[in-house]
């Protein structure tokens, strides 16, 4: 009976330490609580789309809340690969609302091997990821430029940027000293299409450029002006006679679609 009394006590002194230790009094330290609160961040970059999916409803569901494990993962260079890409992915897809991440996406921007889904994601950003492309485009590296030139690109059909920031920027692209990066500025000047006059200028000194994928593309992008390319006749049909083949064929079937829209 005794033996059964002291066990009944001790019993009763440990309820009494967990209720205290899990209700103690304001002023001292919470008892610690563990959850794995961001597994949705390593889903993101997960191979099965279910995960996938799951992962980005998880994140949509906290929103900006998300925010400062994304921050932390970015800032962590020590962090493994592919969850620094997954947290430049969760900046894409929180587009706007991740405005404040914009310092450390711009800082992961300057790594080249990260530059692709860095530059991706501030095109989902908005205005505000505008100086930081803008001067993204002035990097030593030339990964760097062309992903910034892109993400400018990009950033024009998105949201509303003032042509006459994109445009001097996609023009200034066209003297790079990198043929990747010439090749995305001729691949959006076909797109943006802001500045007739100035951008078809500029593709038709692109079609003597010394990189046959500039001059191709460039040979593309006017197809994109319509009759607005006329001006640029004379150096397509020098193009038709191009040492490239595939210059010659892009060249010869702009040639034919400002033709045909000149005959209608």
């Amino acid at each position: 009976m005794t033996r059964f009394v002291a066990l009944f006590v001790a019993l009763l002194a440990g309820v009494g330490v967990a209720v205290w230790y899990y209700r103690a009094p304001a002023g001292t330290e919470p008892a610690p609580i563990v959850r794995n609160d961001d597994r949705w961040l390593d889903q993101l970059q997960s191979r099965t789309p279910k995960e996938v999916e799951q992962g980005t409803a998880a994140l949509e569901a906290r929103g900006t809340a998300a925010l400062p494990i994304i921050r932390r993962t970015l800032q962590d260079t020590g962090a493994p690969p592919a969850r620094r890409k997954a947290a430049l992915k969760a900046t894409a897809i929180l587009g706007a609302r991740a405005a404040e991440a914009i310092p450390d996406v711009a800082a992961v921007l300057q790594e080249p091997e990260n530059a692709p889904e860095a530059a991706l994601a501030l095109s989902f950003m908005g205005s505000p990821a505008v100086p930081t492309l803008r001067e993204a485009v002035g990097a030593e590296n030339p990964v760097v430029r062309r992903e910034a030139l892109r993400a400018i690109g990009k950033l024009r059909e998105r949201a509303s940027i003032d042509p006459q920031i994109v445009v001097p920027i996609l023009l200034q692209g066209l003297e790079d000293a990198d043929a990747a990066v010439r090749g995305v500025a001729v691949t959006y000047l076909g797109i943006v299409r802001d500045a007739p006059d100035k951008e078809v200028a500029g593709l038709i000194k692109a079609l003597a450029d010394e990189n046959a994928e500039v001059r191709q593309g460039a040979a593309v992008a006017l197809a994109e002006y319509g009759a607005l390319a006329e001006p640029a006749v004379p150096a397509l049909k020098k193009a038709s006679a191009d040492p490239d083949e595939e210059v010659r064929r892009e060249a010869g079937r702009t040639l034919v679609h400002l033709a045909e829209l000149k005959n209608r």
